[in-house]
């Protein structure tokens, strides 16, 4: 770990990014934070390198010399999200970690919404606003990533909303450093896609700190997966909600009640029949195109909870708690 500035010398906000391969969207989205209202001499940013990748080398190699702000590389063997983050926690000297996606194009105001709220207190969450960019000829998962993600956001601005640990998305988020040490930081046993975030939400919120979404920390997410790696990224997820349910037992029923997949069994066939009829309809949607995407979407969730589980038992208690979630379910996390 690197040595930590002090006083004056100090940043008040280190901006974390992992990155992984992106350079042309990574380019795109510290030009963005280039152009914020908050003095920039106050932030340093540190890119971790989730895997080495000499584009993105070279691109903070020439950035580096007209920034505004302290820009950091930290280069690492690939190890996933959470590991990478926690690098970029270990070597930032900020009071305040925001941490951000490297689809994310930020407002002019997000950096100031962020740090007027954690001016007051050092013991709150904030999460920011992360609209996934519409566009003009939008294809069906896109559409219905947006959608997602519009109910999301909705539902945190609604009357009455209590803040639950499903808030905390990386996206757009953040905390005090101090605060983010003191909980351990992320889990790294989740070393694929999914769940790390909203593990460490858990654990924050069990620590006792507040959770505040601030709407004016716009950030857009420039959605840019395609509809088979949207597909099939259910099967990371299943695996990674066995592990939460495992880590939190007493969290199993709302952790299955995070997706609304079907059970159904992992059948090559129909499973290559059903992301074939996604990908063929993916221009318009509908009724069928619908139908397609949730059976290969549950297909590949529950056999990735069947690969990850340790034996029957574990699985039939996932089955039951999935049974039992279903009276009040939540939205699929699709994006």
């Amino acid at each position: 770990m690197a040595a930590h500035l002090t006083g004056r010398d100090a940043p008040e906000i280190s901006i974390v990014i992992p990155t992984m391969g992106r350079a042309s969207l990574l380019r795109e989205m510290l030009g963005a934070l280039s152009r914020q209202s908050y003095d920039l001499g106050h932030v340093e940013v540190i890119v971790v390198q989730d895997g080495p990748d000499a584009d993105t080398r070279s691109l903070l190699d020439i950035m580096r010399a007209d920034a505004a702000w302290t820009l950091v590389n930290v280069e690492r063997p690939r190890r996933g999200r959470a590991a990478a983050r926690n690098a970029g926690i270990a070597r930032a000297c900020g009071r305040i970690i925001v941490m951000l996606d490297d689809d994310i194009i930020a407002s002019p105001g997000l950096l100031a919404e962020h740090a007027r709220h954690h001016a007051g207190s050092a013991n709150i969450v904030v999460t920011g606003n992360v609209p996934v960019e519409r566009l003009a000829e939008e294809p069906a998962h896109h559409r219905a990533v947006r959608q997602y993600w519009e109910t999301q956001l909705s539902r945190r601005t609604a009357a009455g909303h209590r803040p639950a640990f499903t808030d905390f998305t990386t996206g757009n988020a953040s905390i005090s450093r101090l605060r983010l040490l003191e909980a351990g930081g992320f889990d790294e046993a989740f070393v694929e896609y999914g769940r790390e975030d909203y593990e460490l939400g858990y654990r924050l919120q069990r620590a006792g700190l507040r959770f505040v979404y601030e709407a004016r920390a716009l950030g857009t997410h420039r959605y840019h997966k395609d509809p088979l790696e949207w597909l099939r990224q259910s099967r990371t997820m299943g695996r990674a909600d066995v592990l939460f349910a495992r880590k939190h037992p007493e969290l199993v029923n709302e952790i299955m009640a995070l997706v609304p997949f079907p059970r159904v069994p992992w059948l090559p066939w129909a499973v290559q029949l059903s992301e074939r009829a996604t990908l063929g309809l993916n221009v318009g949607g509908g009724k069928l195109w619908g139908v397609a995407a949730t059976f290969a979407q549950g297909a590949h969730y529950w056999q990735g909870v069947r690969e990850e589980v340790r034996d029957p038992i574990e699985l039939r208690r996932l089955v039951a708690a999935r049974v039992a979630a279903r009276a009040r379910p939540t939205p699929a996390a699709t994006a």
